[in-house]
């Protein structure tokens, strides 16, 4: 199985001028988190301490790789300097970190 991302698997990140609220839409899957990250990137700029807030309640699927995805977020941003904060986390995603032992680390309070 190839790193690249499927052209079906669709994941867009929108948010205001300010950045501060991330609307994710489509999937969170192993097939789109490679243009996920990518997508994620630019709300990882200066300035520093910013708080994101993750809003992921137009999620359409997610399973394990979307798992990853998120964590790997949280580790772009705090590199940044920033917090960040998920809202609407799928039910899978919820029931994953629930069995892998890691759903604290995306309880929807802000994780510095």
């Amino acid at each position: 199985m190839s790193g690249k991302a499927d052209p079906a698997a669709t994941i867009a990140l929108t948010a205001g001028r300010d950045g501060a609220v991330i609307r994710v839409a489509g999937e969170l899957s192993f097939m789109s988190a490679a243009r996920g990250i990518e997508a994620f990137r630019p709300y990882c700029r200066p300035p520093i301490g910013k708080a994101l807030t993750v809003d992921l309640t137009a999620v359409t699927r997610a399973d394990s790789g979307g798992l990853a995805l998120l964590l790997h977020w949280k580790r772009m941003a705090h590199a940044a300097g920033h917090s960040i904060r998920f809202l609407g986390l799928p039910e899978q995603t919820r029931n994953l970190a629930a069995v892998f032992g890691i759903a604290d680390l995306l309880d929807s309070g802000n994780t510095s």
